[in-house]
């Protein structure tokens, strides 16, 4: 086997990095964050193998959101688990085939094809969750912009919050993903003021590296250039 694709990024949470991020939190209840595009089950059995922990002791997948690059192994991650997964009901119709993708035009072409590649299938509507939700000490917070359903988890007691493909953390700043990913800016701003309001001491990305220090610095640093731009 290569060099291990995980890293633990906080005490009992691993981050599997690629083109896009997910995680693994081991808390009062163990769950998943997202999923990665496909091929991605074989590093979450290596790691689960690390931890001694047996796959069906994962409870939970939640989807900070229903784009591709974050589903693509969730089917067979929840073959392998037999979690429940929970997504946002805003979300949830792109994720049981009831809507098509939501996002660049560009993009459907391409997520159709991967979808026939990958015999990836809609899946069943599973768990619905909203605003003051909670999976294990985890609050959701519903932060639409990005996609309707997209959401932030959040711990008050260790103060990590995952943000999905709200922020991106690059070259020691905070950054929105590009105007084209943001079909609803009104939203979004809304929901960057939201989650700015929080005690933070780590972010967690859907792509690129965690923020681990001055995570509320960088917030308000951020909230400000936003309020620049509009």
């Amino acid at each position: 086997m290569g060099e291990k694709s995980f890293t633990e990024v906080f005490s009992g949470i691993y981050q599997f990095k690629g083109v896009s991020n997910f995680y693994l939190v081991m808390d009062t209840e163990n769950f998943i964050v997202d999923t990665g595009l496909p091929g991605r089950t074989g590093e979450l059995e290596n790691c689960l193998k690390l931890n001694g922990i047996k796959p069906h002791e994962i409870r939970t997948i939640i989807l900070t959101h229903h784009h591709f690059d974050h589903t693509g192994s969730l089917e067979k991650i929840k073959n392998l688990t037999e979690a429940r997964v929970a997504v946002h009901r805003d979300d949830w119709p792109y994720v049981s085939g009831e809507k098509i993708y939501s996002g660049p035009l560009f993009m459907r072409p391409i997520i159709k094809l991967m979808n026939l590649v990958y015999g990836i299938k809609p899946l069943k509507k599973d768990m619905v969750i909203g605003d003051d939700d909670k999976i294990g000490e985890y609050a959701v917070i519903h932060t639409p912009g990005h996609t309707p359903g997209s959401i932030c988890l959040y711990n008050p007691q260790n103060k990590v919050l995952f943000v999905g493909d709200n922020l991106r953390y690059n070259k020691g700043i905070l950054e929105s993903p590009k105007e084209r990913l943001l079909p609803d800016m009104v939203n979004y701003k809304k929901s960057m003021e939201k989650i700015a309001d929080l005690d933070i001491g780590t972010i967690l990305t859907g792509h690129g590296q965690p923020v681990k220090n001055d995570a509320n610095k960088l917030m308000t640093e951020f909230i400000t250039s936003i309020n620049n731009k509009m």
